[in-house]
């Protein structure tokens, strides 16, 4: 029915949503913070064999680069970050 009436998988588009208001969120919190910290960190030691699994950030990058979001970082500290969450409402696919 998705496929007939051009209607937007809800589930994706409240993750991506989700997942662009919590990198603003992150991005704007104070360095101390243990969840800007991990969120900054490289973890340490060596992946299984086979292909990488997808982070997090993984996820978002892709987001970004779908919605040709640039300078995010900059965005999310001017608070010019919600326009950037409501264009990812409106992005077609998944």
């Amino acid at each position: 029915m998705r496929q007939l009436y051009g209607e937007l998988d809800i589930v994706t588009e409240i993750k991506k949503k989700g997942r662009l208001r919590w990198l603003g969120h992150v991005e704007r919190m104070s360095e101390e913070r243990v969840v800007k910290r991990l969120y900054q960190n490289t973890p340490e030691g060596s992946r299984s064999v086979g292909r990488p699994r997808l982070r997090w950030m993984d996820d978002v990058r892709e987001d970004l680069r779908r919605m040709g979001v640039t300078n995010w970082r900059i965005r999310a500290h001017r608070r010019d970050w919600k326009m950037v969450v409501k264009e990812a409402k409106v992005l077609q696919g998944p």
